[in-house]
């Protein structure tokens, strides 16, 4: 007999299923099921994972939810055709949006609304009054659950209802109220109720199920356990057989209100991508750009994406009528529709960028355009796209935040009754080690291997681990529509204020074939916005990122030498490594560093090759002409995607849908196991060519690399840009560049300490904070000559107290009272300012700031003395030392103008032989060497193969560590736990790169 399984919960349930919606399907189809719904909780979370699994094994999937009704019991509700699928999101859209994250709800008539093209189930049975209004709102298509699981109350619920259907008048139809794919999986289900209702195992009872069988049932199964009610099983597959709606029949439009004088989407797009030309070429469109140009529109017409680019020119339009620092990356870079439009920077032609990087008729994907925008603006242009669109037909793609490591294990472990000391010593073993712990780490961690509810809690977290947890926003994807987006896919509130997403992730859309649009925040365009408008008001100058002076050899000498702290993603150790020994003087040389240091080309054993030949250490040889075309740029090394599938394509005969598949394979986080199907197809491709295998191997060998992460030519490209811009203003403008990164904190590399330090050896004058002179903001004085460090930079200041100072100040200030009074600040954010040093121009010393704030009277807002003196006393306190006061300094400052530190700790490390960073120059390579400082960086990068790199920073400048894996061992609690350390070993020197290989760390704290 057929049986289709009717109600079945995933774990897109959160924290009620136990089993991927994946898992369920490939059950149902091993069980032969004739179909499945899966009805989730108030969602279509799972639906398109289900979709797909049902497609790859040919199950039918019946896509519902069970709807939570504010005036009446969950109902389960299936689309029968495209109109009811538009009407079950619309409905579970408005029972989600119209209550906080987490919650849903609906009235009954919302339901009755909008039933056409629904089939209603109820899954328990309930009072007659509460169900009958949904019975008339479903005429021929409400039924009545009947589910038994072999426990207490089947009985009697089984009677309410059979006496509720005949009272209705519709069919009782039979279903297993599924929670789990398989009985094995009852004890994770156990779990998850636990953690659900706060409590253990133990001590849930008759909050959790009694048995397993909630569980997956097969036909023969089923016709056994309800031989007595053949009919109501058979009317499962009668019920299926009625839902024929399914996420292949989905038809996404992008919007297209916009367009003027009766044109075409594709009609305005190439208007504006001609008036574009004129403005990227004043001079006249190269007949090449223009042969790219009327490809590209061809091929955007044909794949009807016109209104994507569309939309796209109207955001960054926005953006840049407000003022908002934006670019486009990724490869978006490759098109030269983009460009023309300035979504991009990048002139892909000149560069020689591959279109089907982008867009390929072979593929048919949807583009992936990615703008990054200031981050601090960023909101106002997510805020214009709701506006503009309306929330109905606008939303932010989810991101299914799952349970992961230390997460999974922990709630397991506290499921499991285990106590918080436990659950944290087992999480920690369990980070190094995974799931599989053996007996003796379990020892050592001081846990028995012998506890059952140990054992258990590691089986149950391994099964636990990718399980979704919650909805989270994905960083920056947009989804626009034509049509009510509510009506194409659920959309909810996100806890964020202001943001609604839908319910699925970016795999999901673009697998059901959604385009988004990525609108990105970076925090250096922040930065670079604020730098301009510091050069305009102190330097009269009018600059942007399309007026800064191109390849300009001082900024490339500021390169060679590494001096890059605080420069768009060439500052990290790695970067300031590798710049003395590419020596960029170009811009492409800069495209080059900043795609050279990424996982894929270190693991792919492309750097060393491109240095030496870089440095005319080797010859290059390049095994064909059409090889040199493709490798030319890149000294014979495939550093960009692009370059893999044009070698794909010239050297193994690729066609170039297989060299897109090779290219998204390598962008695929499962890249390097599926990489390994196209080996034997590229080696002997390159063989039937005359390439030789060991030369065939090498590519190969490279293109591996990019599984672990390489960067597109033209996504580099973008990226340099910046880099450049931020190199540009750093280096003519250091006070300026370098007061916009303390405005835009939190962002970057480094801490304000370390930027301070840096713009004050290249002769910049800092001012500390001064409730006479900071503004909020830190700030140029001097014609832009000095920096004022701004009252943002005291630690618990609020920025509206901070706002208040800088308005009450008029022409200045008196005394603490006056400050308290006119800028209305309480006694605690008095106390900072004072331990900050910034009331010294009123009292003189910070105690006597302090002594001066406690005399005043209450500081209540509604107080009659608010701020008065009420003590005159006069005393003669002690000056802090210079020790407190750089002590105090970093905790309200984060930095001290007066000493660095390691000024203070320089005696010690004399005593301990150690030398200052600026000294490391004078000693020969070779030489075992001791230095000290203040860890400002600590990295331990997965392709470095265990060593651990460390930053110092001392009074003179950064020193570098190399700490080798056994040495990292031995020494991990030091590297881990002190602030201040000492690094003995040799100094390795390779031109302007200096390290030093350490043999021993100590902590200074232990000297």
């Amino acid at each position: 007999m057929d049986y289709a399984e009717l109600v079945c919960r995933s774990n897109f349930s959160f924290l009620r299923g136990a089993s991927h919606p994946e898992e369920l399907v490939l059950t149902a189809s091993r069980l032969g099921l004739s179909a499945l719904a899966l009805t989730d909780a108030d969602g279509l979370y799972g639906a398109v994972k289900a979709h797909l699994a049902a497609k790859e094994h040919g199950l039918r999937l019946i896509l519902g939810a069970e709807l939570t009704l504010e005036d009446g019991p969950p109902v389960v509700v299936y689309a029968a055709d495209s109109g009811g699928y538009s009407n079950l999101c619309a409905l579970v859209s408005r029972s989600r949006m119209t209550h906080p994250k987490g919650e849903a709800g609906l009235p009954w008539r919302a339901l009755a609304e909008r039933s056409s093209g629904l089939l209603a189930l109820l899954p328990e049975p309930a009072a007659l009054e509460r169900v009958a209004p949904l019975a008339e709102a479903f005429p021929e298509r409400f039924h009545v659950g009947l589910c038994r699981t072999l426990s207490a109350g089947d009985s009697a619920r089984e009677a309410r209802a059979e006496v509720l259907a005949r009272e209705l008048g519709v069919p009782l139809v039979v279903h297993n109220d599924v929670h789990t794919h398989h009985r094995r999986r009852q004890p994770l289900q156990d779990v998850l109720s636990a953690v659900r209702h706060g409590t253990t195992v133990d001590q849930a009872g008759t909050r959790l199920w009694p048995n397993g069988e909630r569980t997956l049932k097969g036909p023969g199964e089923m016709a056994r356990l309800f031989a007595d009610r053949p009919e109501a099983l058979a009317r499962t597959v009668e019920l299926a057989s009625r839902c024929r709606a399914s996420l292949d029949d989905l038809r996404y439009r992008f919007p297209e209100e916009d367009l003027p004088g009766g044109r075409t989407a594709d009609e305005h797009l190439r208007v504006l991508t001609y008036e574009g030309l004129g403005v990227r070429y004043p001079a006249g469109v190269p007949p090449e750009v223009v042969k790219q140009i009327e490809h590209e529109l061809r091929l955007i017409a044909a794949l009807d994406f016109a209104g994507y680019f569309l939309s796209l020119w109207d955001i960054v339009g926005f953006a840049r009528r407000q003022g908002i620092l934006c670019q486009g990356r990724g490869s978006a870079a490759n098109s030269a529709v983009c460009y023309a439009l300035q979504i991009t920077a990048i002139d892909p032609v000149r560069m020689g960028l591959l279109f089907e990087r982008f867009l390929s008729m072979a593929r048919k994907e949807p583009p992936d355009i990615d703008v990054d925008f200031e981050h601090e603006r960023r909101e106002e242009v997510l805020q214009y796209v709701y506006e503009k669109h309306g929330r109905h037909r606008a939303g932010m793609v989810c991101e299914v935040i799952c349970y992961r490591g230390r997460l999974a294990l922990r709630e397991a472990g506290k499921a499991m009754g285990l106590s918080l000391d436990q659950v944290d010593r087992l999480s920690k073993v369990s980070a190094a080690h995974g799931f599989e712990v053996t007996p003796e780490v379990l020892l050592e961690a001081g846990l028995s291997a012998f506890d059952r509810r140990v054992q258990r809690t590691l089986s149950l977290a391994a099964e636990l681990e990718g399980f979704p947890r919650h909805l989270s926003i994905h960083v920056g994807g947009f989804v626009m529509t034509r049509e009510p987006l509510t009506e194409l896919v659920p959309v909810e509130n996100a806890a964020m204020a202001g943001r609604t997403v839908i319910q699925w992730e970016k795999d999901d859309i673009n697998s059901i074939g959604l385009l988004k649009v990525d609108l990105l925040a970076l925090g250096m365009l922040t930065a670079l916005s604020k730098c301009f408008a510091l050069i305009r008001e102190h330097h009269g100058r009018e600059l942007s990122l399309a007026t800064i002076p191109a390849e300009d050899p001082k900024v490339y000498d500021m390169l060679c030498e590494a001096d890059t702290v605080g420069v768009f993603q060439i500052e990290s150790r790695a970067q300031m490594n590798m710049l003395p020994r590419l020596k960029p003087r170009t811009f492409y040389d800069l495209v080059v560093e900043i795609a050279l240091i990424r996982p894929g080309p270190i693991v792919g054993k492309m750097v060393h090759p491109f240095l030496r030949r870089r440095n005319g250490e080797e010859t290059v040889v390049y095994p064909s002409e059409a090889v040199r075309e493709i490798l030319g740029k890149t000294l014979g090394v495939p550093l960009f995607q692009e370059q893999a599938m044009k070698l794909a394509m010239v050297a193994a005969g690729f066609s170039a849908e297989e060299a897109d598949g090779l290219r998204r394979v390598l962008s695929h986080k499962r890249a390097e196991s599926m990489l390994l199907q196209y080996r034997g197809r590229f080696v002997e491709g390159c063989l039937s060519r005359g390439y030789s295998r060991v030369q065939a191997e090498e590519w190969f060998d490279n293109f591996r690399g990019f599984a672990h992460y390489g960067f597109p030519e033209s996504h580099s490209a973008s990226f340099a840009l910046i880099a450049y811009a931020s190199s540009w203003l750093k280096c003519h403008y250091p006070a300026a560049f370098t007061t916009a990164l303390l405005n835009s904190q939190p962002m970057g590399f480094y801490a304000p300490h370390t930027l301070v330090a840096d713009v004050q050896r290249h002769g910049v004058e800092v001012r500390p904070v001064d409730v006479r002179c900071s503004r909020w903001d830190c700030t140029l004085e001097d014609g832009g000559k000095a920096l004022r460090l701004g009252l943002r930079m005291v630690k618990g200041l609020g920025e509206s107290a901070g706002r208040r100072v800088e308005a009450g100040r008029g022409e200045g200030y008196t005394d603490v009272g006056s400050l308290a009074r006119r800028a209305r600040i309480p006694r605690h954010e008095l106390t900072r300012l004072a331990l900050a040093g910034a009331l010294g121009s009123l009292c003189g010393s910070r105690r006597k700031a302090l002594w001066d704030i406690q005399a005043l009277g209450p500081l209540d807002s509604d107080d009659l003395f608010f701020g008065m003196s009420m003590d005159g006393t006069e005393v003669e306190l002690p000056s802090m030392d210079v020790f407190a006061r750089v002590c105090a300094d970093y905790d309200t400052v984060g930095l001290s103008l007066e000493k660095h530190p390691l000024e203070l700790l320089r005696p010690t490390l004399r005593k301990l032989g150690a030398v200052t960073a600026e000294g490391l120059k004078q000693v020969s390579s070779g030489r075992t060497v001791s230095v000290g400082g203040m860890m400002i960086c600590r990295q331990r990068p997965p392709t470095a193969r265990g060593m651990c790199f460390i930053s110092l920073e001392d009074e003179t400048g950064i020193a570098n560590l190399v700490v080798p894996p056994d040495v990292y061992e031995r020494c991990r609690k030091e590297i881990h736990g002190a602030l201040f350390i000492v690094g003995q070993g040799v100094l390795e020197r390779s031109g302007k790169v200096t390290n030093v290989k350490t043999k021993f760390v100590q902590s200074l704290s232990r000297t």
